[in-house]
């Protein structure tokens, strides 16, 4: 009999998922405008409004873009400024009004880095050896990510937060590898990519914690194997870090791929 309650109440639970999913779609539907925020570092730099106007051709929204992509924007300093009282930010007005942009965003954008203090988190070395310092890391496991990943949960927790209950459609990016040749031409390819996919998979982590799907732009840049250049599809831009028109395009389409389906933690 406790076992016949028992699968009662989970079939109880996976309905009313179901049903509290459907309900978020329906008023996201509803709703003739979508503001969007779009929170990275520089690997975002341009994507926002291609997302957005992808957005604008699928569903016929009004779409506001908030768009915070910033240079070498570590997931501690967001994490610091959803922690904040935007009174305590005068000498931040580029970030000032981020709480109450999530607060009213019905699609939100998330990647930023590791870098930062490593006594609040962040982390030294590893991938960050191979892009900047084209060198083979010195440490890399989940291990040095692990305070990373916390502050990434910490962020999403907070969104959730200040989303108060509403339906929202919430995204989490990887991050490709532009350097790929050059590390095959200095034999580091193999630590470097092995490196690489363990810093993602510390992505993955945090976002599999609050059912957000993952966008991976490190399988559409790298291919399925994370063996091809992006440069050699013309997804990198003339600086040769960053992506290029083509390569925000396919970033905005693979956000686009994943559907407007909003998240349920």
């Amino acid at each position: 009999m406790e076992g016949r309650r028992d699968f009662i109440r989970i079939i109880c639970i996976i309905v009313m998922a179901v049903f509290v999913a459907g309900c978020g779609k329906n008023l996201l539907e509803k709703l003739q405008e979508w503001d969007l925020v779009y929170i990275s570092d520089s690997t975002g730099w341009g994507v926002a409004e291609k997302y957005a106007e992808n957005i604008r051709r699928d569903t016929g929204k009004i779409v506001r873009v908030k768009d915070y992509a910033t240079g070498g924007l570590p997931a501690i300093k967001v994490l610091e400024i959803l922690s904040s009282d935007p009174e305590d930010m005068e000498n931040d007005d580029q970030f000032k009004s981020l709480r109450s942009d999530i607060a009213e965003a019905e699609v939100i954008v998330f990647f930023a880095n590791p870098r930062g203090d490593p006594s609040k988190g962040g982390a030294h070395g590893g991938m960050e050896d191979c892009i900047r310092a084209a060198k083979p890391p010195d440490d890399c496991t989940l291990e040095l990510y692990e305070s990373y990943t916390r502050n990434l949960e910490a962020v999403y927790a907070l969104i959730f937060a200040l989303r108060d209950g509403k339906p929202t459609i919430i995204r989490a990016l990887d991050l490709y590898n532009p350097l790929i040749s050059i590390h095959r031409e200095r034999n580091m390819e193999i630590e470097c990519t092995s490196c690489q996919e363990i810093f993602n998979t510390a992505i993955q982590q945090a976002a599999g914690a609050f059912n957000i799907p993952l966008i991976s732009v490190y399988n559409a840049f790298n291919g399925p194997d994370h063996d091809e250049d992006p440069r050699e599809k013309g997804f990198i831009g003339p600086d040769g870090i960053h992506a290029s028109e083509k390569g925000k395009q396919v970033i905005a389409d693979l956000l686009s791929g994943a559907g407007y389906g909003p998240v349920e933690p």
